[in-house]
C-alpha cells in the first residue's frame, strides 16, 4: 500500500463569497423592497391617525349632546363678544374668555378640571385666561396628524403672571356660515355685537337648543379640526381655549376646507405657514377647517354626533349651508 504525502505548502481554497455584482443586486433587491413597504407604512400609520382624529371628535361631538341633555341647549361658543375690545364695544364681560370647552370638560373624562376650573371662575374678576392649570393637555382635543399639538408655548404668558396662555388644540365649532361678527341680513347689530347674532349652533353667547336647528342634527356641522401654527413673531389664537374672544376656538363653513384664502382675524402669526394662512383684521373675521389629512379632506362632526370627511372639493354653497342651522341643504 502506498501513501502520497502531503504537500504542507499547499494551500487550503479559500470559501466563496460575494462579488461586488451580487452585493449591488442585493442591496438594489432590498432598496425596492423597501420603496413597495413604506407607501404601506405611511398609508397605515395616516390611517391610525385619521381614526384617532375620528374618535377625538366623535367623543366632543358626543360631550355636546350630553351637556344639551342635561341643560337643554349647547354650550356658548364663546361667552363674550367676537373681538370684544374692537371699535371700543365692550360686551358681556362675566365669565371672561370661557368658551364651549371648558363645559365640554366633564363629559369628556376632564370633570376633576371642570370642577378646579368652576372654583377659579368663582372668584372675583376671575378670568380663564388666569385659570392656573390652564397648560394641561387634553388627549381628546388633539388630532396627531398635527406635528405642532399638543401647542403650549405662546408668544407670551397669561393673566397673573402665568407663563403661557395655555393649551391649544386642533377642534374648533361652528359659528355658521358667515363671518364671524357680520350681521345677518336685516340684523341691526353690528360689529363685534353681531357675533352673538350668526347662524350655526356655536357662536358667542349663543343657546341654541336642537328644536333651533331646523335642518336637522345630520344636515348641520358642529366641530372640525384645524392647523395649528407656532407662536413665532406674534400670536396665534387659533385653538386657544383659554382665551377666545378673538374667535380661534370657532370656525365658518363659508370657505371649503383647506382654502388658500387666508384665515382673518386679529393676533395671528405675521409670516404664517402657506398651508395655513391668515391676516390680522379687527372686521369680516372667519377661520377655516383645515388639516394635514392625505387625500385633501377634513374630518367634521355633526350635531348628531356622527363624523364624516369632507373633500376641499366640495361644493361650496352646499358646505357653506351645512355651518347653517337653517339653511335647507344636507349632505350624504
Amino acid at each position: 500500500m502506498t501513501f502520497q504525502a502531503t504537500n504542507p505548502h499547499r494551500r487550503r481554497r479559500a470559501p466563496s463569497a460575494f462579488t461586488l455584482v451580487e452585493l449591488l443586486v442585493v442591496i438594489a433587491i432590498i432598496g425596492v423592497l423597501v420603496a413597495l413597504l413604506l407607501p404601506a407604512v405611511q398609508a397605515a400609520r395616516e390611517a391610525a391617525r385619521r381614526s384617532t382624529c375620528v374618535n377625538n371628535l366623535k367623543q366632543i361631538a358626543l360631550g355636546a349632546l350630553n351637556f344639551e341633555s342635561s341643560k337643554k341647549q349647547f354650550p356658548p361658543g364663546t361667552y363674550n363678544w367676537i373681538d370684544r375690545y374692537g371699535g371700543g364695544a365692550t360686551g358681556p364681560t362675566e365669565q371672561d374668555r370661557r368658551c364651549w370647552m371648558h363645559d365640554l370638560w366633564p363629559y369628556i373624562e376632564q370633570a376633576t378640571l371642570s370642577a378646579q376650573f368652576e372654583a377659579h371662575m368663582k372668584k372675583a374678576g376671575a378670568s380663564a385666561l388666569g385659570f392656573p392649570k390652564l397648560d394641561t393637555i387634553i388627549p381628546s382635543a388633539m388630532c396627531p396628524a398635527d406635528h405642532l399639538s399638543p401647542k403650549l408655548h405662546t408668544f407670551w404668558g397669561g393673566l397673573d403672571g402665568l407663563p403661557t396662555q395655555g393649551f391649544s388644540g386642533n377642534y374648533v365649532a361652528s359659528a355658521g356660515s358667515l363671518y364671524f361678527n357680520k350681521a345677518l341680513p336685516g340684523d341691526t347689530a353690528v360689529g363685534a355685537a353681531s357675533s352673538a347674532r350668526q347662524d350655526g349652533v356655536y357662536f358667542a353667547l349663543s343657546k341654541i337648543s336642537p328644536a333651533d336647528i331646523t335642518d336637522g342634527l345630520s344636515n348641520t356641522l358642529a366641530f372640525t379640526e384645524i392647523k395649528l401654527v407656532e407662536d413665532t413673531d406674534s400670536h396665534d389664537l387659533r385653538g386657544r381655549y383659554h382665551n377666545p374672544t378673538h374667535g380661534g376656538v370657532l370656525f365658518t363653513t363659508l370657505y371649503p376646507p383647506n382654502t388658500s384664502r387666508p384665515d382673518r382675524f386679529n393676533w395671528c402669526a405675521l409670516k404664517p405657514p402657506a398651508d395655513a394662512p391668515c391676516l390680522q383684521v379687527t372686521s369680516e373675521m372667519q377661520i377655516a377647517a383645515r388639516s394635514y389629512h392625505s387625500g385633501g379632506i377634513v374630518n367634521a362632526a355633526r350635531v348628531d354626533g356622527s363624523v364624516a370627511a369632507i373633500s376641499d372639493d366640495v361644493e361650496v354653497a352646499v358646505y357653506n349651508q351645512l355651518g347653517s342651522r337653517g339653511g335647507g341643504v344636507g349632505i350624504d
